[in-house]
């Protein structure tokens, strides 16, 4: 078991450290400094990142959902967000979450039956 673990290790370590090689500025993990840029837009500006430097919406320079190109306030509000909650991607909430408690909770009741 262990030597399965160690050669399992050095495996991953041979791959990340290949990856690293072949892909230069992906490279081992930075520190995160004051100068560092955003992950999201490429921006080091402290100004857009800082939680009470946020902007009020203006209309003119909204940021785009990632979901829909829309940038419209009209269409992220929360009633909208909550009445149009029936895409066919939602069922995936259903699968992963939902169902995997249900079934716990299942052999929970059944293990204390059994006992």
């Amino acid at each position: 078991m262990v030597l399965a673990f160690a050669l399992f290790a050095t495996v991953c370590a041979g791959l990340a450290l290949g990856a690293s090689a072949l892909v230069p500025e992906a490279g081992l993990p930075q520190p995160i400094a004051a100068d560092s840029p955003c992950p999201a837009t490429g921006c080091a500006d402290g100004r857009c990142h800082d939680y009470e430097s946020v902007p009020e919406p203006d209309g003119a320079t909204l940021m785009t959902c990632p979901e829909s190109p829309c940038t419209s306030e009209e269409c992220h509000g929360w009633d909208v967000l909550v009445d149009r909650y029936h895409k066919a991607s939602d069922a995936s909430l259903n699968l992963w979450v939902v169902l995997p408690v249900l079934l716990v909770m299942g052999l929970v009741v059944v293990v204390k039956r059994v006992r």
